[in-house]
Parts: C-alpha cells; structure tokens; sequence
C-alpha cells in the first residue's frame, strides 16, 4: 500500500518541467482582462490521437480544451494539433492569446 501512495503522489506533484513529467503546458492571455493563465494538459488522457487524414499534415495528437482564469468569466478555447513527439503542429485560440 505504501508504494501505492508513493507513486499516485508523484503523479500529482511531479514538476511540469521534469524529465518524467506526462504534462504538455502552455500560456494564455485572456483578451478581455489580460490575465495571464498557465495550461496544463496531460499527454495520457488530455490528448486524443488522430488518424491520416483528420488533421493538418504531420499532426498525431489533438488537443481541444476549455480555459477559465481566475479574474473574468471570459472562457479561453484552444485547439492544438501535436506531432508523434508531442510538438506543436498548428495551434489555434479564441478569447486569448498565446504567449510564447
């Protein structure tokens, strides 16, 4: 049982910038108030795959996901298309921004 707790720990608190990190992040800037939100999806359920044929040439991945901060109530989608290396093929947003 201890080891249970040990794992599903790391699952939780493992840093988004470590090497065993499962997280893709991205930053967003709300185009109503300005605040600026980090968004983490998680490359084992987040993620769905995509055949040949159901998105922009050399995407593997898709990504679709609903951003809400913390000072308005100005919802943030992003939709970003991943290679089979997790990198970003093309991204797209509505009521925000990106920042790189």
């Amino acid at each position: 049982m201890g080891s249970f707790l040990k794992n599903l720990k790391k699952i939780f608190t493992e840093p988004a910038g470590s090497s065993k990190s499962n997280f893709i992040t991205f930053k967003v800037k709300c185009s109503k108030c300005g605040e600026e939100i980090e968004v983490k999806a998680r490359s084992t359920s987040d993620i769905s795959r995509i055949y040949e044929g159901e998105g922009p040439s050399g995407a593997a991945f898709f990504l679709r996901k609903e951003v809400l901060g913390k000072k308005c109530n100005n919802l943030i989608y992003i939709t970003v298309y991943l290679g089979s290396n997790f990198n970003v093929v093309s991204r797209d947003i509505t009521g925000g921004n990106f920042i790189d």
